[in-house]
This record gives C-alpha cells, structure tokens and sequence, in this order.
C-alpha cells in the first residue's frame, strides 16, 4: 500500500525534493545539483604570476579535453575559451548527484603590456593549462599625487 503522494523509491524522492527546492530558491542555490538535463556556466579559477623572467598563466580545468580549448591574443588581451562536456554516465537516468559544473567557459586577462603571438606558449598538464608569455616593460605612466591642494585647486562637485 502506498502513502502519501510521493513515489517511496528513495533517490526518486530525493529527486522530487530537489525539484521543489529548485522551482522555489532557483538552481543556483543549488549549484549543480542533480540537474543533468542542462549544462551550467562555470568559470575556472586563474592564477596569473611572474617566474624567470616571463609571465605565467595558470588555468585549473580538471576534466576537460585539451582539444576542446581555444588560447588567441586579441589586442592586449589573453582569450581562453573551452568546454568542459557533461560525461555520459552522469546524463544516464540514475545519476543522484551531479555537483560538477560542466558546459562552456571564457576567461579574458588583460596582459600587461603587447605580447607578439609567437612568443606566446602554452601546454596542458594533469589538468591545468599554462600559457607563458616574456615579461615585457608594462605600459602606462604612474601618475604622482599631490597633496594639500589649494581651494582653487580642488575641482569643485558639480
């Protein structure tokens, strides 16, 4: 005999709670959660950092295919762009957890100075990609700050 209006399979009603929470506080609440059926944005994490005498940029993309990553320079910025695809065991009917965020990505750095697209170089290792540029004279001018301004210095607000 069955109770209530909820099918008694345990990762079905799981399943059902989960929709209701997700169809009241939204998905992002939830991050991934068990929705398999759509593919979510995420970003991953970038470190940019200085090592012998050239610039290094650290990209943490575990799970995606290095084939799936586009890397270009337009003007004074890095374009990284990519996917990182759902797998086909987590969109079979019995996935109860999905939790890692999978479909398309970009990531723009602004570079520090212009970098000639030959020098740039970047390889794929254990799941993080590192694009390495030389270390170039940074553009800009540093602006020196003055203090104690006249009142008829000081720009009055509008």
């Amino acid at each position: 005999m069955r109770r209530g209006g909820f099918n008694q399979h345990p990762f079905k009603l799981r399943r059902q709670f989960y929709d209701l929470f997700k169809m009241i506080f939204g998905q992002r609440s939830l991050g991934a959660g068990l929705d398999t059926d759509q593919e979510t944005v995420w970003t991953p994490p970038v470190d940019l950092y200085r090592e012998d005498g050239r610039w290094v940029v650290r990209v943490e993309m575990p799970g995606v295919n290095p084939n799936d990553v586009s890397v270009s320079v337009v003007d004074d910025r890095l374009i990284i762009r990519g996917e990182r695809k759902l797998s086909e065991a987590l969109k079979s009917e019995y996935c109860i957890l999905h939790e890692c965020s999978t479909g398309p990505f970009e990531r723009i750095i602004s570079l520090p100075a212009p970098v000639p697209e030959d020098q740039i170089k970047a390889r794929y290792r254990q799941g993080i990609l590192y694009v390495t540029f030389p270390e170039t004279a940074e553009k800009g001018k540093r602006i020196e700050i003055q203090s104690e301004a006249s009142s008829e210095e000081t720009p009055k607000a509008a």
